[in-house]
């Protein structure tokens, strides 16, 4: 058919019974536009709050492409005098459609696992603050927030992600066979299909990880709701700390309340952060409160110290000023009572033989005893 020859045309009625037969062959080839769901931009798994954004607007377009180049096939197979090379002609457009959706499905499947690993990445920074906020205080959504960080970590771990999409590639096909060019067609049809449920596959996880993601996004702005009340209480607590870590903690809790840099590990980590400081400051001023009284206190006792030293001095003082008394003469020791004299007994005369006269006197003097002599002649 394309060997160089002069194309020779057929006539009217032939022409008209090859664009029926053309017509029967493709008519259900016709590859129907994909609808590309679950194809977004990187970015953090959030709830859709619109149901239209730039890939449905790039799906329709795409849709008007396809539906266009279908529909003028009819058109072309009239104006064409070949039917095989219009047939070439609509898988050629149809392949184009094809590669695009592809495109767009990888691209689909590359934004929600980035999604899904900034989610794990997220939920697992967040561990260690919110343990670290258990222990400053005890906040009821702490709890909720660490099971709903436990759950959404579950959910990304379960999730099996699609594998990304082979390219396309033309077969080997012969252009001038009509039978040839429709298995080439029957194939971007298949390959279609199958990009239309990856791009449906993705959707349905997009949605599942939304459901997760949202409550524990909810259960630490809950967390950060409650954060105010606690650094006022905190701040009430560490009063001798430097005024300006109090002031600190209390404007690190109002902006992860207030702004959406709750959902981020660093937020909370620097009020937590701010609060080691706070506690930090306060034991350091209590040291030194501490240290100043002891020496307030030792200086006193130094002082008492002194002030009976000098009045110890005084009172020796005045003690050597006063005149000595003289001695007493010493008192007689008291005389002991005389004993009763004892009268002696005299002994008993023995008879003189020598006859004659005699005389006898006695004395006696004492003190306390008594002594006699007899004289006798």
């Amino acid at each position: 058919m394309f060997d160089g020859a002069p194309r020779v045309t057929s006539a009217p009625t032939d022409f008209a019974d090859e664009v029926q037969a053309l017509n029967s062959l493709i008519g259900s080839r016709r590859v129907a536009e994909p609808e590309l769901r679950g194809v977004k931009k990187p970015g953090r798994l959030r709830r859709s709050r619109s149901s239209r954004d730039w890939l449905s607007i790039g799906a329709a377009a795409l849709a008007v492409v396809s539906v266009v180049s279908a529909s003028t096939l009819v058109g072309i197979s009239v104006a064409s005098a070949s039917p095989a090379s219009d047939a070439l002609n609509t898988l050629t457009a149809n392949e184009a459609v094809l590669a695009n959706s592809i495109e767009r499905v990888n691209s689909s499947i590359s934004a929600l696992e980035q999604s899904r690993q900034t989610a794990k990445s997220d939920a697992e920074a967040l561990a260690a603050p919110l343990a670290s906020l258990a222990q400053i205080a005890e906040i009821p959504a702490v709890a909720t927030a660490e099971t709903a960080r436990q759950a959404l970590l579950a959910e990304i771990d379960g999730v099996q992600m699609p594998d990304q999409l082979a390219a396309y590639r033309r077969p080997a096909i012969d252009g001038d066979s009509l039978e040839s060019v429709g298995t080439a067609i029957d194939l971007v049809d298949t390959r279609t299909r199958e990009a239309q449920e990856a791009s449906a596959q993705l959707d349905d996880l997009r949605t599942t990880l939304e459901k997760t993601v949202q409550p524990f996004e909810d259960a630490v702005a809950g967390v950060g709701r409650e954060l105010p009340a606690v650094a006022t209480t905190l701040v009430t607590e560490n009063d001798l700390a430097d005024e300006t870590l109090r002031t600190n903690v209390t404007s690190l809790a109002a902006r992860v309340a207030t702004v959406e840099s709750h959902t981020s590990p660093s937020a909370i980590s620097d009020f937590v952060n701010a609060v080691a400081a706070l506690k930090t400051g306060q034991r350091t001023a209590e040291i030194e409160e501490a240290d100043r009284q002891a020496a307030a206190e030792a200086e006193r006792r130094r002082q008492q110290e002194l002030q009976r030293q000098q009045q110890l001095r005084e009172q020796q003082q005045q003690q050597e000023q006063q005149p000595q008394p003289s001695t007493p003469p010493a008192s007689p020791a008291p005389s002991q009572p005389a004993p009763d004299p004892v009268e002696s007994t005299p002994e008993p005369s023995q008879p003189s033989t020598d006859p004659g006269t005699g005389t006898g006197t006695g004395t006696g003097t004492g003190t306390g005893t008594g002594t006699g002599t007899i004289i006798g002649q």
